[in-house]
């Protein structure tokens, strides 16, 4: 048998070396080097990971190697945003970038309990596909029963009360979450909306919501972004931009390229130019959340109420590697139109003592109008007003329940919607908690077996009558009045409330704020 010919012989030659040359000669090194080349480090990463392949005392797939690998390789940059998204953790991201999420229920059932409704207070998840819940978290629970790509679930369940345990089927359909509530009118003209995040297409929820208040009658509104983690910076944009003027700046980014350098400029308002406006923000108030208040502080278009902010002043690019794979760093840092930052120092940074808030030494930046504006961590609201804090027998009573506090509240859901059906039900939004449905509540959690002493339970009756008269109040008459029942004993927004009741302009609202800061009667 006759081998190549010589031309071609020499042909294959000269490419190998060609690539040798091209490569840094990383083909002809056999041995790795921890000091060498990059190529040499390549070579020390690869041998690593087959010596651990073929070597280690467990059986470890060269595949989930190399991805574990690319894991810490992310993690090792310390950055608390920056991730590896893979398979289920790329699909979640992308489902909260797009404000939708996965609704398990509708049982198509197997099994002979005859129930219509996935799960019931005291239910045990024995397995979900297949594999045992054992050990399992409830946030472990949740993510195997949301996660994955078919569109069914099977869940082996032993339902309260039962030796036997039964086979249900479930559906997975991916629904959307409206970004906005619906909104409520609380008398004098003044509207609450909640924006609960930043995700695609908030902007025209936002408007569209505000636009039917304004139709009823809306003069002044409230908007709650407290707890809203943030999202998309573009729709961050855009939602700001309906109470700016087009063209005033809204942000300005400042990354290692130009590609991540930008000024964000005002693009369509909504039109309600005399819209008094104040914003409700917390420790939860994140990101392009963040970048909404610090735009209409920064151009005297809200009052801030409530506390600092979270202090996330980074923002992310993804990079797609593959399907459903793709990296989350960190490219750019982001600044308010007076040139704040936000971002909060980690508690080891340099110079940084603990978690500041707000920062130690801030500069003072200011409003259009002049107004004084320190840097910090977060945004520093212009009336501080603190949420009602816990009572120790509140505390005590959700020390004791423990991890059964999700079960607490199934309780006290079931029961409302109970109540919803019972012709002895509540008959007016107003109605008071009584003694016996208090006492309904107690029963019930017994009866799934948490047991709790009563003195606990009967101390901290301010709180259940609180939290059951929410739940009864959305059963029977809707979400529309459990916000308003909220709305009544929420300090924050009754603050806010008060301010544009007393202002006929968004100045005036600034300075008598302004006046009760100085007077400290902020709380």
């Amino acid at each position: 048998m006759r081998g190549p010919p010589a031309r071609a012989r020499w042909g294959g030659l000269i490419a190998i070396l060609a690539l040798c040359v091209i490569s840094g000669g990383w083909l002809l090194r056999r041995k790795a080097a921890p000091d060498g080349t990059v190529y040499q480090q390549a070579r020390l990463f690869e041998n690593v990971v087959a010596s651990i392949h073929t070597h280690y005392i467990d059986s470890l797939d060269e595949g989930d190697l190399y991805q574990t690998a690319a894991k810490g390789l992310v993690s090792s940059l310390h950055d608390p945003y920056a991730e590896l998204l893979t398979r289920e953790s790329y699909r979640q991201y992308q489902r909260q970038m797009a404000g939708t999420e996965v609704d398990v229920g509708d049982v198509s059932g197997l099994g002979n309990d005859g129930s219509h409704t996935a799960f019931g207070p005291g239910d045990v998840i024995l397995s979900i596909d297949g594999k045992s819940t054992v050990g399992w978290s409830a946030r472990k629970v949740e993510d195997a029963l949301a996660g994955g790509t078919e569109p069914f679930v099977t869940v082996v369940v032993r339902p309260w009360g039962s030796s036997t345990p039964v086979v249900r089927r479930l559906t997975r359909t991916v629904v959307h979450v409206p970004a906005t509530s619906e909104g409520i009118l609380l008398g004098a003209g003044i509207g609450y909306l909640e924006l609960r995040r930043i995700s695609d297409g908030a902007a025209t929820e936002l408007r569209e919501a505000i636009d039917r208040l304004v139709d009823d009658g809306m003069t002044s509104l409230v908007l709650d972004l407290r707890g809203d983690p943030g999202g998309l910076i573009n729709e961050g944009v855009r939602v700001a931009s309906l109470f700016l003027h087009p063209g005033d700046t809204v942000a300005v980014s400042r990354g290692r390229s130009a590609d991540h350098s930008k000024v964000y400029l005002a693009g369509q308002s909504g039109g309600w130019d005399g819209l008094r406006l104040a914003l409700l923000v917390n420790h939860g108030t994140a990101s392009s959340a963040e970048l909404i208040a610090g735009a209409l502080q920064d151009h005297d278009r809200a009052l801030i109420v409530g506390t600092p902010t979270f202090g996330k002043g980074v923002l992310q690019t993804m990079y797609p590697l593959g399907e459903e794979i793709a990296v989350k760093l960190t490219t750019a840092r982001w600044f308010t139109p007076s040139g704040r930052t936000v971002q909060r120092p980690r508690p080891d940074a340099e110079g940084a003592l603990g978690n500041r808030t707000p920062a130690l030494t801030p500069q003072v930046f200011h409003s259009d109008a002049g107004r004084p504006i320190p840097d910090a961590s977060g945004i520093l609201p212009d009336l501080t007003v603190r949420g009602a804090p816990r009572s120790d027998a509140e505390r005590a009573l959700l020390s004791t329940l423990g991890e059964d506090v999700g079960l607490f509240r199934n309780v006290l859901s079931e029961y409302a919607t109970e109540l919803r059906k019972n012709a002895d039900g509540p008959k007016f939004e107003a109605f008071h908690v009584t003694d016996d449905m208090r006492d309904q509540v107690f029963q019930r959690l017994a009866l799934i077996g948490i047991e709790l002493p009563r003195p606990t339970f009967d101390n901290a009756s301010a709180y259940i009558d609180e939290q059951l008269g929410y739940e009864v109040t959305r059963a029977v008459f809707g979400p529309v009045a459990e916000a308003r029942r909220r709305a009544f004993s929420d300090r924050q927004m009754q603050a806010a409330a008060r301010i544009l009741r007393r202002a006929r302009t968004q100045d005036q609202m600034l300075t008598i704020a302004a006046a009760e800061r100085a007077k400290g009667t902020s709380r």
